[in-house]
């Protein structure tokens, strides 16, 4: 063969393979993979902590509740998720919200069953945490104080079988993600 009828193959060879490797990497350029991740996951809220035994009334004066008045609760709550939470509700607590305990004349259960019914407890106090009523957000990880506005009353038709009672009241504070 000739250089001149060899040239049209030789071109024809050489197109083919610059095609070819053209070709090539263009597929790998668009070649995908799935990303996959395993480990993704939704954050799990816990509820707020209420500890009862900082559950506790504020009176007006030394000598307790008296009939009429009404009285704060104080209490210390919990956040114990890495998120801030907002309170968006304090309640009385659905199951036995309040009971009395003792110190009642006479010191008996009819007599502390009609105590009981005396006192009246906000369907919804106003609160302030940690002294400012404006907040409701507990920061995370966070223990604060929650007061409760007049949320406990005695009735003003309350006898002497209820002087010197001891009484609980028991919350349910509700919460969400801030």
């Amino acid at each position: 063969m000739t250089l001149a009828e060899l040239r049209p193959v030789l071109v024809a060879a050489t197109l083919a393979t610059t095609m070819g490797v053209s070709g090539y990497a263009f597929d790998t350029l668009l070649k995908t993979t799935d990303a996959r991740a395993g480990d993704g996951r939704a954050g799990d809220l816990k509820p707020l902590v209420v500890d009862p035994s900082t559950v506790s009334s504020i009176f007006d004066g030394e000598d307790g509740l008296f009939p009429g008045h009404s009285a704060d609760i104080t209490m210390r709550v919990t956040n114990p998720n890495h998120v801030p939470m907002t309170v968006t509700s304090i309640t009385p607590a659905a199951a036995q919200p309040k009971s009395v305990t003792s110190g009642t004349t006479p010191d008996d259960a009819t007599t502390r069953a009609y105590c009981t019914a005396r006192l009246t407890m906000a369907p919804q106090p106003a609160f302030a945490i940690d002294d400012r009523p404006q907040t409701s957000r507990i920061p995370p990880t966070t223990t604060v104080t929650i007061v409760l506005r007049s949320a406990v009353t005695l009735s003003p038709e309350t006898d002497n079988r209820c002087q010197r009672m001891k009484f609980e009241t028991r919350w349910t504070v509700a919460g969400q993600n801030a």
